[in-house]
């Protein structure tokens, strides 16, 4: 562990690989395991995705365009609109 000028700690991948073993064998929750040792918890979650390999998710745009001829199809008032995301998250309003 190197501490810098500001006070900021620098690990090596090694010493994550052992906090991250310790953090397994201590039943704790993420939350409380940071809380003990004194980490970030989203520098923990960091560096758990690198070592396990999964990379961060992607924020993604999804681009939505209207059906040809639903603008005829929509009351002057407003109507639903239901919207299904790749992920499956679906979207439901009313205009």
């Amino acid at each position: 562990m190197r501490v810098l000028t500001d006070g900021r700690v620098r690990r090596t991948e090694s010493e994550w690989r052992s906090i991250l073993a310790r953090y397994e064998r201590s039943g704790l929750s993420e939350s409380a395991f940071c809380r003990e040792v004194k980490l970030s918890r989203s520098t923990f979650m960091k560096w758990k995705r690198r070592l396990a390999g999964i990379a961060a998710p992607a924020p993604a745009f999804v681009e939505w365009i209207a059906p040809s001829g639903a603008a005829e199809e929509v009351p002057a008032r407003g109507g639903e609109f239901e919207l299904t995301l790749p992920g499956g998250a679906v979207l439901r309003w009313k205009a």
